[in-house]
């Protein structure tokens, strides 16, 4: 199996959606959802407030891109053709599993948003139970996505090789 650049552009880019719009969706709903992936990417970018959710926006997108090219990396090495989805839940384990640690070491990650929050801390955990859950579901969701979509749109692979 060979890398697919543009079926990982893709997978990443629709996974990176389907990731963040059960926690924006909470948030709409009046959970207790303090999270705002958008808006604190825009942040560490330093875009102008007016622009900070659209500026996050485009940079997870960018960001979750290029994930899903190492997620191919390592589907290459070591799935080849066969279960994609699954591999694509263990590497969205790790990914979630750094993500997270990265959350909570860099405080200056965590720039000040449109309203004052607090650092969210390791895995979201200083935001609540509903933040750390959302942030480990996330990760294996954005995983078992990429994963199918990047077998079921590259252009060496049967679409049996998703699962």
């Amino acid at each position: 199996m060979t890398i697919d650049p543009m079926a990982a552009a893709v997978a990443g880019l629709v996974a990176a959606q389907l990731m963040e719009a059960p926690t924006y969706l909470q948030r709409a709903a009046g959970l207790s959802l303090r999270q705002d992936i958008f808006a604190e990417g825009g942040a560490i970018l330093r875009a102008p407030r007016r622009y900070r959710r659209l500026t996050g926006w485009v940079g997870h997108a960018t960001l979750a891109m290029a994930i899903v090219l190492l997620y191919a990396t390592f589907f290459q090495a070591v799935a080849h053709d066969d279960h994609l989805a699954w591999w694509g839940v263990l590497t969205g384990a790790i990914h979630g599993l750094l993500g997270g640690i990265v959350v909570g070491a860099w405080p200056d990650l965590h720039p000040d948003m449109p309203d004052p929050v607090p650092p969210p801390g390791v895995f979201y955990r200083h935001y609540g139970r509903h933040d750390v859950i959302q942030f480990v579901v996330g990760h294996l969701w954005f995983g078992l996505t990429a994963g199918a979509l990047y077998a079921v749109l590259h252009a060496d692979l049967p679409a049996s090789a998703a699962l």
